[in-house]
Formats: C-alpha cells, structure tokens, sequence
C-alpha cells in the first residue's frame, strides 16, 4: 500500500501545466489517468487502481519517459551473465567541458597514459560509459 502512496504523489506532482494529461491522450491511456484520478477524489483504495498506474507507467517508457509513477529503473544483470559493454575513454578536464571524447585505445604502448587537453596543459579524465 506504502508505493501505491509514493506512486500517486510522483504522478500528482506531474499534473500541474496540463502536459501529463496530452501525453497520456496522445499515448492513448487518457481513461487510465481519469481512473486514477477519479479513485483519488472518490476516496477509493487505491489498491484498485494500481493496473491503471501500471498501464502509464508502460505507455509513458514506450515514449521513452521511464518511472512515470515509479523510481527510475536500473539495469541489474542477471546471475552468471556477461551484462552491456562499456566504452572506456577520456573526456575534457575543464569545469565546462568541450565535447572532446577520445577512446580508449587497448592497442597504444604505456597502458593508460591518456590524452592531453592543450588548451588547459593536463590529461583528459579518463572515463568509463556502460552502453
């Protein structure tokens, strides 16, 4: 009942300028918001509407907009699994950083001696992306 509770504060604070509700037309789970907001002002368990929640939640990540009502998700690889690669390289040192990106080359003699930034006179920090 406890994450139900978190689930309606995450979406009530999403209601406000109108654009949760386009998207939910325009994602074509408008009835399922109007359920959910229905329960809310009826006073209804909410434990009746968790399936509503379920369905913006799936029709929101499918538009690329994850944890609608829930915490963001993280991927966790299974037992025994290899998991995503990851992109290892280097990135600008400054407070503001230019998009500079040099990879890792595995190949290069000295091991992980990194690039230089010139402008600032110091290695490139060195950074690793899961993909």
């Amino acid at each position: 009942m406890h994450d139900l509770a978190d689930r309606l504060d995450r979406l009530c604070r999403l209601l406000g300028g109108g654009e949760l509700a386009r998207r939910a037309r325009e994602y074509g789970v408008a009835e399922h918001l109007e359920r959910v907001l229905g329960a809310v002002r009826d006073g209804t368990d909410p434990e009746w509407i968790r399936a509503d929640l379920d369905a913006l939640d799936e029709a929101f990540a499918r538009h690329g907009i994850d944890g609608l009502t829930t915490r963001t998700r993280a991927y966790q690889p299974l037992s025994g699994t290899v998991g995503h690669p990851v992109l290892r390289g280097w990135v600008c040192p400054a407070a503001h950083r230019c998009s500079r990106f040099t990879q890792h080359d595995t190949g290069t003699p000295g091991g992980d001696a990194g690039p230089v930034c010139e402008a600032l006179g110091t290695p490139l920090v060195r950074v690793e992306i899961p993909l």
